[in-house]
């Protein structure tokens, strides 16, 4: 092997060794990343975490969970729950598709707790702006250009509440600025078109797709796995967890159960008897 070539080799192999940077994707490319937002409105912090699949990528069909305490997370928890309160925040899931137009041609995965209502499509496009907004402003804070699934936090000064010596600033990647991500009151319809997002509570997984025109009426969909409803779950110490299919009762519960009915046969026909 000469020198030119194995200077070639050495160089894509450290190529090959070094993190991928990889920026959150916005919905205009037809296939955003899959991201968790946070928001403390009255602490003035919101913190976005790239859970590492794109819309189209993340298996819907199987259980998944994030420990958002550990690895390139952290940093982004720890300063939100230092300048923050987990027990006032709210919590979504959010992904999108804003490429073209038509009937399910653009559509946004989202979650609530509640019923989720259809918006006119026109009303769609402008959450889809709005996410993309956001995503795109938090693509220059904290690690997100330097880690694969990176995350940040951010006041509601639009400052980096991680590197405490950035110096620059932009509020639309506050997830409660009105110019982005719908603002205090909205946060994209509520937070996933529902205002139950609270820290702790099991939130179900919606479809909303676009109708024909923009004054058409998306359709809305939740999601359903085999007759179950699978559903997204953060709890206070910053476990992230998607439960796809329903609990299998452990074996002293349903060996209990089964004596119980036993008993209950045995009642029965004694009393019969009698």
């Amino acid at each position: 092997m000469n020198f030119k070539l194995k200077a070639l080799v050495a160089s894509l192999a450290l190529v090959a060794a070094l993190p991928a940077g990889a920026a959150m994707t916005t919905s205009t490319s037809g296939d955003s990343s899959l991201i968790l937002s946070l928001l403390d409105a009255s602490g003035g912090i919101s913190a976005t975490f790239d859970l590492g699949y794109s819309k189209s990528t993340f298996n819907t069909s199987a259980s998944n969970s994030w420990n958002l305490t550990t690895g390139d997370y952290s940093s982004a928890w720890a300063a939100f729950t230092a300048a923050g309160s987990v027990a006032n925040a709210q919590y979504a899931v959010f992904a999108g598709d804003k490429l073209g137009s038509g009937v399910g041609a653009q559509s946004l995965f989202t979650t609530g707790a509640g019923t989720v209502t259809a918006v006119s499509t026109s009303t769609l496009t402008t959450m889809l702006n709005a996410f993309d907004t956001y995503i795109s402003a938090n693509n220059a804070f904290t690690n997100h250009s330097t880690r694969p699934n990176g995350a940040s936090s951010i006041t509601s000064a639009g400052v980096d509440a991680v590197n405490a010596s950035e110096t620059f600033t932009n509020t639309v990647a506050y997830a409660g600025n009105g110019a982005a991500y719908g603002g205090n009151g909205g946060k994209i319809a509520n937070f996933g078109a529902d205002t139950n997002g609270a820290v702790g509570a099991d939130l179900y997984v919606w479809n909303l797709l676009s109708g024909a025109n923009g004054t058409a009426n998306t359709s809305v969909t939740k999601l359903s796995v085999a007759g179950f409803n699978p559903f997204f779950t953060l709890t206070s110490d910053g476990l992230l967890t998607y439960t796809a299919v329903a609990a299998v009762p452990e074996a002293d519960t349903s060996a209990m159960m089964l004596a119980g009915l036993g008993l209950m046969g045995f009642i029965a026909r004694r009393r019969k008897s009698v």
